[in-house]
């Protein structure tokens, strides 16, 4: 009993180890084809050109990303993580408005601090994917109206809602991006989308209250 106990343990160490490898492959794989996107573009970057800059074999790379937009979605998925699932618990305990203000702030933040970086791929997202359809970030924003839908004006529909702020966030970023200074303040602007979807959608603050 007491050696298969030791042999299961040896199975779990091993299997975990194999699994902190591959996803430390997967990570140097996505790292090496963001670096590429960003100095030679999208679109001239190739699956041959990634697995060489994160030497791995060109089996390897398809084995994590089946195809280039992969690292597109990735790359998006990653920004939403940090964005809706690492605010502090004084958010969440606060108004509609201050959740949604809270996610736009730190969205803004993110590619404020790699605005080379989201000029990229932004740039090669709007092409590559479809942005108005069903994309996940109207989800994400639609879980946090459903939860919050006692503070919505009575037959306002969250995913409509969701869809709204997703599709004015796409069309703000698509605007800040490009060469040289940034037109406008992002953080400024992605607050006033959400004024401006919520004076419309949410009961005013004596409403909620009642």
């Amino acid at each position: 009993m007491t050696a298969n106990r030791a042999d299961l343990g040896e199975d779990s160490s091993r299997e975990t180890a194999r699994a902190r490898r591959r996803g430390q492959r997967r990570d140097r794989v996505f790292d090496a084809a963001v670096e590429l996107f960003v100095e030679q573009g999208y679109e001239a970057t190739t699956m041959d050109d990634i697995a060489s800059r994160a030497d791995v074999a060109r089996t390897s790379v398809f084995n994590y990303f089946a195809r280039k937009s992969a690292f597109l979605d990735e790359w998006s998925a990653r920004r939403r993580a940090r964005a809706f699932h690492a605010l502090p618990p004084t958010v969440a305990a606060g108004s509609l408005r201050d959740e949604l203000s809270a996610i736009m702030q730190e969205l803004a933040a993110i590619s404020g601090a790699s605005r080379r970086e989201t000029t990229a791929l932004i740039g090669a997202a709007v092409v590559a994917l479809d942005l108005l359809d069903d994309h996940p970030l109207s989800h994400e924003f639609t879980s946090v109206l459903r939860r919050r839908r006692a503070e919505l004006r009575p037959g306002v529909e969250p995913s409509l809602v969701g869809m709204t702020i997703a599709t004015g966030y796409f069309a703000i970023l698509r605007a800040w991006i490009g060469p040289g200074r940034p037109p406008f303040d992002l953080r400024e602007r992605l607050g006033d989308l959400v004024d401006l979807v919520l004076d419309g959608a949410a009961l005013s603050p004596s409403s909620a209250r009642t």
